[in-house]
């Protein structure tokens, strides 16, 4: 099994980053005004039931199953909603924004917008999840709620603080909900559940095999192989 983490998360067209590299992205998005197919499975979260929703057969996440986030798989951009249905989606890789970004001023206009049905441009966060039950299936997260981005806008700035300090920062988590009450109605907000940081290079080990899901939320570290004699 190869070790390349971008193979499994959808973003081998990206150069490799360091975390180094991966930080600066990261700052560079804070400092500014934040705003398929192809082998992915969706992951939805309702707002109403505070249920995920995974694939076409909408499965629905035990909160205590574990998926790893790959930091340079977050990816932002906008969609436009119509009667309640996506009528166009704008995305882009977080690391690619400088050539890929488009400005709210720049969105095209798929008006008329009903705006007290919240119809209109909404922006996008989301990352991408592998998760640990054994089948390595490539997830995609995206939310445009203003409570759903705050939440991934949290795991962000807490991956960012590792990054500076030179700690393992690729979170392993469950995913979960919480209540919040708005207009006097009670709606459900993403909740993602850190179970353990971990290392890139824990994480190839898990993915070929050389850790198990215990070895890799402990922290333990890879063992390197020795060379055999000639």
């Amino acid at each position: 099994m190869s070790t390349s983490l971008t193979s499994y998360l959808n973003v081998a067209n990206l150069p490799a980053l360091s975390d180094a590299d991966m930080l600066s992205a990261l700052e560079e998005r804070s400092s500014e005004n934040p705003s398929s197919g192809g082998g992915i499975t969706f992951l939805s979260f309702s707002g109403k039931t505070g249920k995920y929703s995974l694939g076409r057969e909408k499965d629905e996440v035990d909160p205590d199953d574990l998926f790893v986030i790959e930091p340079q798989s977050i990816i932002e951009g906008w969609v436009c909603w119509k009667g309640n249905k996506p009528v166009e989606r704008l995305e882009w890789s977080l690391y690619q924004r400088k050539e890929q970004a488009v400005a709210e001023a720049d969105l095209k206009d798929n008006g008329p917008y009903r705006t007290n049905m919240g119809e209109g441009w909404s922006p996008l966060l989301g990352f991408g999840v592998l998760s640990t039950d054994g089948k390595n299936e490539n997830i995609k997260f995206t939310v445009t709620s203003k409570s759903g981005r705050n939440a991934v806008e949290d795991i962000v700035e807490e991956i960012k603080a590792r990054m500076r300090a030179g700690d393992p920062s690729m979170p392993l988590i469950g995913f979960d909900a919480e209540t919040f009450v708005a207009q006097e109605q009670k709606n459900y907000k993403p909740k993602f559940v850190i179970d353990a940081w971990v290392t890139r290079e824990a994480f190839a080990s898990y993915l070929n095999g050389d850790l198990d899901l215990d070895e890799l939320a402990a922290g333990d570290i890879p063992k390197k192989k020795k060379s055999r004699k000639k």
